[in-house]
């Protein structure tokens, strides 16, 4: 079996684990190439995204979507 096709599969069986990894390195080439003020800025856009995202997909308003995250009910 080559290489992309055992990676497949694994990523098949641990999505979790291969978001993570991707985010990660992701995370660390960002901050070694524009620095941690950047990067921390641009987290900050994608997590305001999400949020905005996920309460478009569960037709709740954005401050629910908020009161929920704080108040740690997802």
């Amino acid at each position: 079996m080559s290489f992309l096709g055992s990676a497949g599969e694994w990523i098949g069986r641990n999505p979790g684990k291969a978001a993570g990894a991707f985010a990660g390195f992701l995370f660390g080439v960002l901050l070694f190439t524009i620095g941690i003020i950047k990067t921390l800025l641009i987290v900050l856009f994608v997590l305001i995204g999400y949020i905005i995202g996920k309460s478009r997909d569960d037709n709740v308003s954005i401050l629910d979507e908020l009161n929920d995250l704080f108040r740690g009910r997802r």
